[in-house]
């Protein structure tokens, strides 16, 4: 389940209950009728999107949640608004969620509780849209702001004109400020996303170039090491036997010191190319465990 990409579009998903109003907000926000065949792209079996004429809304309604089994539903929503949100491209990720609930049933049930939470963990913003908002609706807009948590917005709306019984009418009202609304979190979660999308692929591109570097001067570091060591090795020197007794008896004694002189002088210097070795060799052994075991 997936979105097309649409540029610039910013894709709100449009959930409720059964009866509280979605379908006819969506009406008028389109003027049609989307109960006609062919009307929507089929996303599911459940989820049909709607562009917005001259607007950069794309809806996608969902089937409403049926009071007794509506289980099904809700696991085919929630799973569409996570599978969205885990999706690279922006113009794939659902920007803005309404929760549309009616100010003449007062429903606030754990299933709009859980909504407005999961938009809340995905970083989603969320509108509570009170639909049917006409005679004594106030109370319960105010309930609900009380009620819904910081980051969901509360917008009362009336999507169609109602008629009264004594032949006067209610203007509908409200939808134009729930577009314009949606308009503006839209394009700040969108915009949002795209700077943790930029942070996030300078931090790997940073970490790219440090794992190169890393092994760059870590392979150079550890070759010189065992290039010392080769060019050390070639220094080595034959010194002979330690002059002795019978070598006394033949030479003079300064020409008996010289020998003993030159013998110390070369195995001193075979001592000393013995520890440059060893601490070379070492060297060179750790910072190529430690540059391309390790990891």
């Amino acid at each position: 389940m997936t979105l097309n990409s649409m540029g610039d579009t910013i894709n709100v998903v449009v959930i409720g209950n059964t009866g509280e109003g979605k379908s006819t907000l969506i009406n008028a926000i389109l003027n049609l009728n989307i109960s006609m065949t062919g009307v929507g792209e089929p996303v599911t079996q459940e989820i049909f999107s709607y562009k917005v004429p001259k607007s950069q809304l794309r809806l996608f309604d969902t089937k409403g949640f049926e009071i007794e089994s509506s289980q099904d539903t809700v696991n085919t929503v929630e799973q569409f608004i996570n599978e969205c949100s885990q999706d690279t491209d922006i113009n794939k990720k659902v920007h803005c969620v309404w929760l549309c609930v009616s100010a003449q049933s007062h429903r606030w049930q754990p299933i709009h509780k859980k909504f407005v939470s999961l938009c809340s963990k995905l970083d989603i913003p969320c509108i509570v849209t009170i639909t049917q908002s006409y005679g004594e609706y106030e109370q319960y807009v105010e309930f609900m702001q009380a009620n819904v948590p910081e980051n969901a917005f509360v917008i009362p709306l009336l999507a169609k004109a109602l008629g009264l019984p004594d032949g006067s009418k209610i203007d509908a009202w409200g939808v134009s400020d729930l577009l314009k609304r949606t308009t503006k979190l839209g394009n700040y979660s969108k915009s949002k996303i795209a700077r943790e999308k930029a942070r996030l692929a300078r931090i790997n591109a940073l970490n790219k170039i440090s794992y190169i570097a890393k092994k760059t001067i870590g392979g150079t570091v550890a070759a010189l090491g065992l290039l010392i060591v080769i060019n050390t090795s070639m220094g080595f020197r034959d010194c002979g036997n330690r002059p002795g007794f019978w070598l006394r008896l033949t030479l003079s004694r300064s020409q008996y010191q010289a020998k003993i002189k030159q013998y110390k002088q070369c195995t001193d210097q075979n001592s000393n190319i013995r520890w440059i070795i060893l601490i070379s060799l070492s060297g060179s052994v750790f910072v190529g465990w430690y540059t391309f075991l390790r990891d």
